[in-house]
């Protein structure tokens, strides 16, 4: 699959899932893409989360309906920087266009979710 079926898969699969490592559960979680790339956050702030097993191993997968794609989970280099956008992306997709969990979608633009943002890069 190429990297825009990739991206236009996750912009309209209302909740993809996640994988953490070969040999976890997918779970679902709200994936946005901005500039042609793939971003979450973490929502529960556990220590046993996605989010710490990808800094520990950054190979996983997203599900998007019976498509699974094999990806890699970084903290972004320009965190700072595209950080706005990332905010801006998950208000148009979970609030605007979707109306799914608005009140969650603005929640999710907060600075302590904004410091637990992780991109998905597919492989």
């Amino acid at each position: 699959m190429e990297i825009e079926e990739i991206v236009k898969l996750v912009d309209e699969t209302v909740t993809p899932q996640i994988r953490a490592g070969e040999h976890h559960a997918f779970n679902e979680i709200w994936l946005i893409v901005v500039d042609d790339r793939i971003f979450c956050r973490q929502y529960s702030f556990s220590e046993r989360s996605w989010y710490t097993a990808f800094l520990k191993d950054p190979t996983g997968a997203i599900k998007c309906g019976d498509a699974v794609i094999t990806v890699e989970g970084r903290i972004p280099q320009d965190l700072d920087a595209i950080n706005p956008k990332i905010n801006a992306a998950y208000i148009e997709k979970y609030d605007q266009r979707l109306n799914h969990y608005p009140d969650i979608a603005h929640k999710m633009t907060g600075q302590r979710y904004m410091e637990k943002t992780m991109e998905l890069i597919p492989r």
